[in-house]
């Protein structure tokens, strides 16, 4: 564990002092309340079915600025690339926190390697188990982080199908071995991504409303003499996670 007990300093940097900073290149533009956060593609089909609009060319993230756009809707809402790994999801939501930015909807995909999980099946996971580095210099110790109870109901609501279960967020995609999976399922766990443990951790450190919603892309071989891996993700099952997301936090 990271961080200390005994550290009252101050971060050498915030995202305060990002967005002022040379790096940041500071840009004078507002964001609503609640922000989409995009792990998986699909911003052609967003512009199609929404009237959206650049909010800025330069989120002014510490790594790997992209574009925000506004979706205009009864209450507009931002949307943005949620970066790669649990890193980028801490610094995208410390400089959304500093731009005023409180609810954070996720939308992302995950390997699945439990036994009755399909691909194409949507999981809006209650509890997100740390195998990340990230959270780690948040909290003194922290087994798994846990979503905003509101806007995880609000999400359980309205999508129509969905699976609530246990998730693992890990930084070595190639150390996601047979006996590491099999400790996961004793869990509960029915898949693996990157980000949501942290985006779940940090949120709530920076009381940030915050939940996630993932697709199975892929489903893992449960033992090693099942089938090999084999990506199952298609431009339709993403295509409809999208549209429900997205509507459902226009609707927050």
């Amino acid at each position: 564990m990271w961080r200390h007990r005994e550290d009252t300093t101050k971060p050498v940097l915030t995202g305060e002092k990002q967005i002022q900073s040379a790096h940041g290149r500071r840009e004078d533009f507002q964001l609503p309340e609640t922000a989409v956060l995009l792990y998986m593609s699909g911003l052609d089909y967003i512009r199609e079915q929404y009237k959206i609009e650049l909010i800025t060319k330069r989120f002014p993230r510490f790594l790997n600025a992209c574009p925000v756009w506004r979706i205009q809707g009864e209450k507009d809402i931002c949307l943005l690339d949620g970066g790669r790994g649990a890193p980028m999801a801490a610094d995208t939501l410390e400089i959304l926190r500093a731009l005023g930015v409180r609810n954070v909807v996720s939308v992302g995909l995950m390997g699945g390697f439990a036994r009755d999980i399909h691909v194409g099946d949507v999981i809006i996971p209650n509890r997100a188990y740390v195998e990340e580095g990230t959270s780690l210099h948040y909290y003194e110790s922290i087994e798994y982080s846990e979503p905003d109870t509101a806007l995880f109901q609000q999400l359980a609501d309205y999508i129509p199908n969905h699976k609530t279960a246990p998730i693992v967020s890990m930084d070595a995609i190639y150390r996601q071995t047979f006996y590491k999976e099999a400790l996961w399922r004793q869990k509960g766990c029915v898949g693996v991504d990157m980000e949501t443990s942290a985006l779940y951790s940090v949120g709530k450190y920076l009381e940030l409303h915050v939940a996630s919603v993932s697709m199975v892309s892929d489903r893992h071989p449960v033992s090693e003499a099942d089938e090999t891996w084999e990506w199952g993700m298609t431009k339709e099952l993403r295509q409809k996670m999208l549209r429900q997301v997205i509507d459902v936090a226009l609707s927050l």
